[in-house]
C-alpha cells in the first residue's frame, strides 16, 4: 500500500468516532449469581455483609453511563437494570427491614421511598418513580416492562437472573413475561357460575391503561403469553372476567 494511502487510512480511523459500548453488567450478573434465587428471593444479609462495597461501586458506574451513546434498545436495558440495581441498593442501605415500605417516611401509604431522589445519575439523583414512569413507561410504551422491574416485594415479578442487554432485550422481556404469567404468581383460572375468572397480578390493575393502550387489551395480552392449555380454556368460555390478587409487600428475601 502506498504511504499516502496508508496515512489516509490511519487518519480515518483516528478521526472516526469510537463505537459506543454498552455498559458492562458483569458485576450485576455476579451479584445475582451469588445472592439471588428467583424462586426464593434476595439474600440481603449476605449481600450487605460481603458485597456492599461492590454494589456501591456498581451504582457509581451506572450513574456515569452516557445515555447518548446507547441505542434505543440499550437505553431500555440500561433503565431496567438501573432500576433493579437501585432497588437492591436502597434496601441494602437500610437493611434489615421487613418491607421496602419501612424505608418510607409516609406513615399511611408508606410508598414515598419510590418518590425520593435516592438513585445516583450523572451529577444528581433521581427517584425510582422517575425511572419507571418518565424514563421507561412514557418513552418505551411497552407493558412487558412491568414484569422486568422489581420493587423488592414478594408479589413483584422476580429479578431476571441476568442483566438485560440491548441485543436481546425483546427476547428477554418476552421470556420474563411468559415465565411470570405461567408461574405461581401469574394467572389462575376458576369458575363462578358460567363466568370464567382469570385471576392475575395486581400490577395489571394498577397499570391497566398500559396493557389496554400498548398491549392490545389485558385479556389479549395475557393470551399471548399464557400456556396453550390456559388459552384454550379462556377461548372456550362464554363469559370472562379478570380479577386481581392482593399484593404482598413483604421483602423478597431468603
Amino acid at each position: 500500500m502506498p504511504k499516502s494511502a496508508a496515512a489516509s487510512l490511519l487518519l480515518f480511523f483516528l478521526s472516526a468516532p469510537l463505537l459506543a459500548a454498552e455498559p458492562d453488567y458483569s458485576t450485576w450478573n455476579m451479584l445475582l449469581a451469588r445472592h439471588y434465587d428467583p424462586a426464593r428471593g434476595m439474600e440481603y444479609a449476605g449481600l450487605k455483609a460481603r458485597d456492599a462495597a461492590t454494589l456501591q461501586q456498581l451504582r457509581r458506574r451506572m450513574a456515569a453511563v452516557d445515555l447518548a451513546k446507547l441505542s434505543r434498545n440499550e437505553q431500555l436495558a440500561f433503565w431496567i437494570n438501573l432500576y433493579n440495581i437501585s432497588v437492591v441498593g436502597i434496601v441494602v442501605d437500610h437493611y434489615p427491614v421487613k418491607t421496602i415500605r419501612d424505608i418510607s417516611t409516609d406513615p399511611i401509604v408508606r410508598l414515598n421511598v419510590f418518590k425520593k431522589d435516592l438513585v445516583p445519575f450523572g451529577s444528581a439523583r433521581i427517584s425510582l418513580d422517575e425511572i419507571e414512569h418518565k424514563r421507561i413507561r412514557e418513552v418505551f410504551r411497552d407493558p412487558r416492562i412491568h414484569f422486568a422491574i422489581n420493587c423488592a416485594a414478594t408479589s413483584c415479578p422476580s429479578i431476571r437472573h441476568e442483566a438485560y442487554v440491548g441485543a436481546r432485550i425483546d427476547a428477554q422481556l418476552d421470556d420474563q413475561t411468559r415465565s411470570f404469567l405461567n408461574g405461581p404468581l401469574g394467572v389462575s383460572l376458576s369458575r363462578r357460575g358460567k363466568t370464567l375468572i382469570v385471576r392475575t397480578t395486581k400490577i395489571m390493575d394498577w397499570f391497566g391503561d398500559d396493557f389496554d393502550q400498548w398491549g392490545g387489551g389485558k385479556l389479549a395480552f395475557l393470551r399471548r403469553y399464557l400456556s396453550a392449555g390456559k388459552v384454550k380454556v379462556i377461548d372456550s368460555a362464554a363469559d370472562v372476567k379478570i380479577d386481581y390478587d392482593d399484593y404482598d409487600w413483604s421483602l423478597n428475601q431468603r
